[in-house]
């Protein structure tokens, strides 16, 4: 599926991933974070050769995905704000074995406060949300693991122009802090205006790679038809 994929993810940086449907954008994610098996190639996370053999190791990195399809992927839709925000790093709550439900609760608050997710009941179901505040869910989810690398596929589909900038916002604030960012997006100007640089893929390689004050839609897509 992939095929001599080779870059660099930069400290603080939103690097983006551009390309048409099947090009391996959402693969290179799963790949880098242990969903799919790599059967060729080295991942170095600050220099030091990793082996990912499932999301739980990319996790214990302090790696964190966003996934494309957020209701199937990324959420347990039954459940509610607390058991989703919690659920990938109970580690936190236990204590002698046991869960703390005062402090699974509290952390869930906290980020309802800090993305303003609506509604603002910590016992919300998710499934009755609406898609940016499910995003905002998710992406909780990834930071309560104490995430230094971020993966985000398509993080506003679906999502009306209001939550769309307050992920925005969201994003771009965790760089500021340090993160490192890797976004794959199917709507050019979103990279073209998130993103320090863009890898443009096709038919599983990388064809390019622009710096984002040097990128237009025509160029991207130029890449991005190179093999086609």
């Amino acid at each position: 599926v992939l095929k001599n994929v080779s870059f660099n993810l930069r400290k603080g940086e939103i690097l983006g991933i551009a390309g048409l449907a099947g090009a391996g954008r959402t693969e290179v994610l799963r790949a880098i974070i242990g969903a799919d098996k790599v059967e060729e190639g080295v991942i170095r996370l600050e220099g030091k050769k990793q082996c990912f053999r499932s999301p739980k190791d990319g996790i214990k990195a302090e790696m964190g995905i966003v996934p494309e399809e957020r209701k199937t992927q990324g959420l347990l839709l039954k459940q509610n704000i607390i058991y989703n925000v919690g659920i990938a790093g109970l580690k936190k709550f236990k204590k002698y074995g046991l869960l703390n439900k005062r402090l699974e609760e509290k952390a869930a608050r906290s980020y309802i406060k800090l993305f303003h997710i609506r509604p603002s009941m910590p016992k919300a179901i998710t499934k009755n949300m609406s898609g940016g505040n499910q995003q905002k869910v998710v992406l909780a989810k990834c930071l309560h693991t104490d995430c230094k690398i971020l993966l985000v596929d398509e993080p506003t589909r679906g999502i009306d122009i209001g939550a769309k900038q307050e992920i925005y916002q969201i994003l771009n604030e965790l760089v500021e802090e340090g993160m490192s960012i890797i976004m794959v997006s199917s709507e050019l100007p979103e990279l073209i205006g998130m993103c320090n640089r863009i890898l443009v893929m096709c038919e599983g390689r990388i064809t390019g790679t622009i710096k984002a004050e040097e990128a237009s839609e025509e160029l991207l897509l130029s890449y991005a038809t190179r093999f086609a």
